[in-house]
């Protein structure tokens, strides 16, 4: 059986900003993701043709435009965010023994912030330097944001680099709101 899927913060638009401002807030919650997880995981994702040398805490686009995000040695995250997900399978399933799919396409919300002072203003929710000298593109993190636990990754995403978020469903609308609340104090400083 499949199931409709939804975005955790049901708001009525998915973007947040205007022409303006200078940060905008995409909500890909309903973007296509998946994983796996465990201790043959990378071996695996060796032999499926993906990226030899990822390390831990890196994301790498692959040559379609997905992304490819290694949280550690043992856990992967496939993300597309230019494609709509139709359900919560994952794009994975189990292969082999040490190796298991993640189901995260309904645990995480998945926020995209754009804009170039975007580590600025991160810098009032999260202690973590994310400026591109200490952040480059192609890093990764787990932290707090607004004393949310977050996974930031810095990438390209149609040709800009962003941050993307990932940040438990549960707590979706307080940070859209926190995020929101700073970008609007960010921009109206400016």
């Amino acid at each position: 059986m499949t199931s409709i899927l939804v975005s955790p913060l049901r708001c009525p638009t998915s973007e947040v900003g205007n022409p303006d401002e200078s940060l905008w807030l995409h909500d890909l919650s309903l973007a296509t993701r998946s994983g796996v997880r465990g201790v043959q995981a990378r071996e695996w994702l060796k032999s499926e043709s993906f990226p030899h040398e990822l390390q831990p805490n890196t994301i790498e686009t692959l040559t379609d435009n997905r992304l490819l995000m290694a949280l550690s040695t043992r856990e992967f995250w496939l993300l597309d965010p230019d494609n709509p997900s139709q359900d919560t399978k994952s794009t994975f399933e189990r292969r082999e023994p040490g190796v298991w799919p993640l189901y995260n396409q309904n645990s995480h919300a998945w926020l995209v912030l754009s804009g170039e002072p975007r580590a600025d203003m991160l810098a009032k929710l999260c202690g973590v330097d994310l400026r591109p000298t200490a952040f480059p593109l192609g890093s990764v993190v787990q932290t707090q944001m607004a004393l949310v636990s977050t996974v930031i990754a810095h990438h390209l995403w149609r040709g800009k680099p962003v941050f993307s978020l990932f940040i438990d469903q549960s707590l979706a609308d307080f940070a859209w709101q926190a995020l929101q609340d700073a970008m609007a104090e960010f921009n109206a400083a400016r």
